[in-house]
């Protein structure tokens, strides 16, 4: 039993360290998008030339910052859910969570092996204003997937909390 308390420690403290780095990067991406917005609202409107490389690339950026924030969404358990399951059925309830965990590394499998596989299929191919590889583009398929079975790996050995404490996690 100490090996899986040791395990799950491990993957609780890398999916919280990896957690606050992709959280402050999808910050940052989110600021990087705004500016290029920005860039490309005021080269329109004042300079009268936009340039077609800022929407591309904030597409790109976009792209990155959806799939980021949706694996810190599993680990955080901010995603939506429906209740179910009334609140004194704990037992119940930490079984659900656990068939939703594995559901969520089914689909991080998914997308690890069909994004690496599109990477792979299409590596050479260039992006149409910045004409740089592709791959920057969909290589946040596979990224993002490795990050959904991290996290959910995380919380499906996560320990149980006992029936009170989830009542008063609920409450506060």
């Amino acid at each position: 039993m100490p090996v899986l308390t040791t395990l799950s420690r491990v993957l609780s403290t890398t999916s919280r360290l990896i957690g606050r780095l992709v959280a402050h990067l999808c910050v940052m991406l989110i600021y990087m998008i705004l500016g290029l917005l920005v860039t490309q609202v005021v080269m329109r409107y004042f300079l009268g030339a936009p340039p077609s490389w800022t929407e591309e690339l904030a597409i790109i950026l976009f792209a990155w910052l959806v799939l980021l924030y949706a694996t810190e969404g599993v680990r955080e358990k901010f995603h939506v859910i429906i209740e179910t399951l009334p609140a004194h059925w704990a037992t119940l309830r930490a079984t659900s969570d656990r068939i939703s965990a594995v559901l969520i590394i089914g689909f991080g499998l998914v997308a690890l092996t069909a994004g690496a596989n599109y990477v792979q299929r299409t590596a050479g191919q260039r992006s149409a204003a910045l004409q740089i590889p592709i791959e920057a583009l969909y290589m946040c398929v596979p990224v993002c997937g490795a990050l959904l079975i991290l996290h959910a790996t995380a919380l499906l050995f996560e320990p149980a909390l006992p029936a009170n404490a989830s009542n008063m996690a609920d409450v506060a």
